[in-house]
């Protein structure tokens, strides 16, 4: 047989290291769920050897530029259709999360934030000396940490609420290394972000859950478009539980009945619903909200309850708090706002808006007479007018509605609690 010259042995020789380069074992633990970059690696064909798509390995990992990778980082290998791979953790109610780093154990964490190992274990049902994979989530008790630390590119920290009641508002607080303009989704609908500070460095939005949405786990989007134009998204999940909401029937006198026609309900709704849709760009709303009517009046409706009405197709629960005064009773703004309404409308009656700023609007419906002109800035205590029984009401009160980007919610939950906790 003829021996091959030393041009095709050299050819065969390439060949052969090819091969060995393309048959090289993914460099992974706990299962490929990581990945070390090793010499000459591109991300591109890291990809291709793990089985996953481009986007979505640049994604998992928060990396601005596919094209700057080095040697020795983990990767962290998403599943096939692109979420992160996640141990299996306990479950317990008491718990927040931490995001494991390279070389970390159970018992390391511990150590760092100065937890009983035993109590570590057992929250992760697992021993302490565990080895864990650069990211990984590890349960930890929920009150003894700041918010974690994350690898998400220039996000280098964030806070959010983990569980909100129907009705009620969580928070997410975003923590960057530059300024950055965040994205936020909830329910498919963007979330309103305002900076905390002067840097721009520390910024918070709302989360505003419908008291209608059905309890479950939901997911909540976060991320900032890089420089380079690109979209970096992450998802957390959020679990909505019921609220305490009881049923009532309204029975509405025909003489108000005979001007609720569906053509004035629809026309009215549009009307507010342009209203409470805009974003102002402050917050003027920074402190817990002031009682719009004296605390002599009692709640004789709270908010959330579900209604049924004997006229008019005007909602399936109560959108607001009512307080039962009587007429000509003050009502007052409870934070600084911008009045954007002050008019009569069929079913809200003799009506007035404020704008708090960012998507947070507060409403008066009812009264007797109006007290403040659009355009007007109100601060807390400013008086907007008188408690009456106008518009769909079967006597004297309040109702004091608030809406976060257009969402009804309980305003009584800010009367104990400012918006957000500054810095």
């Amino acid at each position: 047989m003829e021996r091959p010259s030393s041009l095709a042995a050299g050819r065969l020789l390439i060949a052969l290291l090819l091969l060995l380069v393309l048959a090289r074992p993914v460099q992974a633990q706990e299962a490929n769920e990581t990945y070390t970059v090793a010499a000459g690696d591109t991300l591109g064909a890291i990809a291709a050897q793990l089985g996953v798509s481009l986007d979505a390995l640049t994604l998992a990992n928060a990396i601005d530029d596919p094209n700057r990778i080095r040697v020795g980082q983990v990767l962290l290998v998403p599943n096939a259709d692109g979420a992160l791979p996640v141990a299996a953790l306990a479950a317990a109610t008491t718990t927040g999360r931490v995001r494991a780093k390279a070389g970390d154990t159970l018992a390391t964490l511990a150590t760092r934030y100065e937890l009983d190992p035993a109590l570590l274990a057992e929250l992760n049902n697992a021993p302490i000396s565990r080895r864990l994979f650069p990211g990984q989530p590890v349960n930890v008790p929920e009150n003894v940490l700041p918010p974690p630390s994350i690898n998400f590119g220039a996000i280098t920290a964030f806070d959010a609420s983990a569980t909100i009641m129907q009705g009620r508002t969580g928070r997410v607080y975003v923590t960057s290394s530059r300024p950055l303009e965040v994205i936020g989704r909830w329910l498919g609908q963007p979330l309103v972000f305002t900076a905390l500070d002067d840097d721009g460095l520390r910024q918070a939005a709302l989360i505003p859950v419908d008291p209608l949405l059905e309890p479950g786990e939901y997911a909540l989007e976060l991320g900032y478009t890089t420089a380079r134009g690109v979209d970096l998204l992450r998802t957390w999940p959020v679990t909505v539980e019921s609220g305490p909401y009881e049923y009532q029937d309204i029975v509405i006198s025909q003489d108000k009945a005979d001007v609720l026609t569906p053509d004035v309900v629809v026309a009215e709704r549009e009307r507010v619903i342009g209203i409470w849709s805009q974003i102002s760009p402050d917050l003027w709303w920074r402190d817990v909200f002031q009682r719009p009517i004296s605390v002599d009046y009692p709640t004789t409706s709270p908010f959330g309850t579900r209604r049924t009405y004997s006229v008019a197709d005007v909602g399936n629960f109560h959108a607001g708090q009512d307080f039962g005064a009587p007429e000509g009773t003050l009502i007052l703004a409870p934070a600084p706002g911008i009045v954007v309404l002050a008019e009569p409308l069929a079913v809200r009656g003799n009506a007035v808006m404020l704008d708090h700023g960012r998507g947070v609007f507060s409403g008066y419906w009812h009264m007797s007479e109006i007290k403040a002109t659009p355009g007007l800035q109100v601060a807390a205590g400013d008086v907007l007018g008188l408690v009456g029984t106008t518009g769909l009401s079967t006597g004297a009160h309040l109702h004091w509605e608030l809406r976060i980007n257009g969402v009804a919610v309980d305003p009584m939950q800010f009367t104990e609690e400012p918006p957000f906790v500054t810095p």
